[in-house]
């Protein structure tokens, strides 16, 4: 079960993905990994490349039941007008707890963590970047789930049956230590495993009278992998802003070959939202299809995609990309 949760920095497709870490995979000494991401974006008549990923992550376990995570992002310069955001960026830094097996309770493997880490909402998220099938994330899970936040979470594994989830954080994202409004978010995500291959889940999230809610589920077996995912959310996004949203995507992809890899996604949001009596709505349909060519182990992962859009009401256009994803 540890092999199906845990984050190592394996190039394996996980099941149920979690922020926690696998402590068998680590030592006292510090750990290092991480992976780069590049590509080359054409849209009608532009064509632009950029370094959209370069990651590197340091583990350890200090002591037989802790484990420590920080990891940076070098190349958030650019991601804002005027390149206000600096060069490199915290995503991950938390500490990790877990009771010695005499303390557990029957089958049940607990642990927590404390620190800045993935919240427990989005599969898609949850999942690495650097493992996913497609060139991007759906657009639902980049307009309107929680992503890292700062606060703690508790996690709760029953052999291969179940898996539980919650998280409190402040609300506010990545590297911002003050709760300004003083309300915490909440999660909840419950992941069942009816058969050794399948893990089906429900999640949900409330941040005083905001609320998201949602389910997701992942089926891997002899190469194939099929997985989908919607999310909802409703109430006041921002002081100003209410969201009324909602969305989700379809993905298969099957390995013809051990270095070839055909897929498609099909995903789709309706994103509301109201600022004062003006009400601005979105809707977007996206479907993704080409191939992974992946070396042996998959430390290297070649990916030639077609991104084709309906989108209202401004359309930006189809796009073929083309990533090469480096992990180490």
């Amino acid at each position: 079960m540890l092999a199906l949760v845990g984050q190592t920095l394996a190039a394996q497709y996980p099941l149920a993905p979690s922020p926690v870490v696998d402590l068998h995979s680590l030592t006292p000494d510090l750990r290092f990994g991480g992976y780069v991401s590049v590509r080359g974006t054409s849209r009608r008549d532009t064509l632009t490349f950029s370094v959209n990923r370069a990651r590197l992550t340091a583990m350890a376990k200090p002591a037989p039941y802790v484990a420590l995570r920080i990891q940076v992002d070098f190349t958030a310069t650019g991601r804002t007008s005027g390149d206000t955001v600096p060069a490199i960026v915290l995503t991950d830094a938390f500490v990790q707890l877990v009771p010695p097996e005499s303390s557990r309770i029957g089958e049940l493997h607990p642990a927590l963590i404390v620190g800045q880490f993935r919240t427990p909402f989005a599969l898609e998220f949850l999942t690495s970047f650097s493992l996913l099938q497609s060139v991007n994330r759906s657009a639902v899970v980049d307009q309107i789930s929680p992503r890292r936040d700062i606060g703690a979470l508790g996690q709760f594994v029953r052999t291969r049956h179940v898996m539980l989830q919650g998280a409190v954080v402040n609300g506010e994202g990545p590297n911002r230590t003050i709760n300004a409004d003083g309300r915490v978010m909440g999660f909840g995500r419950v992941t069942l495993f009816p058969i050794e291959q399948v893990g089906l889940a429900a999640k949900y999230m409330a941040h005083g009278a905001e609320h998201g809610w949602g389910w997701d589920g992942r089926w891997i077996e002899h190469g194939a992998i099929v997985e989908g995912e919607f999310i909802a959310r409703r109430g006041p996004f921002t002081p100003t802003t209410s969201i009324d949203s909602h969305g989700g995507y379809v993905l298969a992809s099957y390995k013809v070959r051990p270095w070839l890899q055909p897929m498609v996604k099909w995903e789709e949001l309706h994103d509301s939202r109201t600022t004062g009596g003006t009400t601005k709505t979105t809707r977007l349909n996206y479907t993704t299809a080409g191939v992974n060519v992946l070396s042996p182990g998959e430390h290297l992962r070649l990916q030639l995609q077609g991104i084709f859009k309906h989108e209202q009401p401004v359309s930006t256009g189809n796009a073929l990309v083309a990533q090469l994803i480096a992990i180490f």
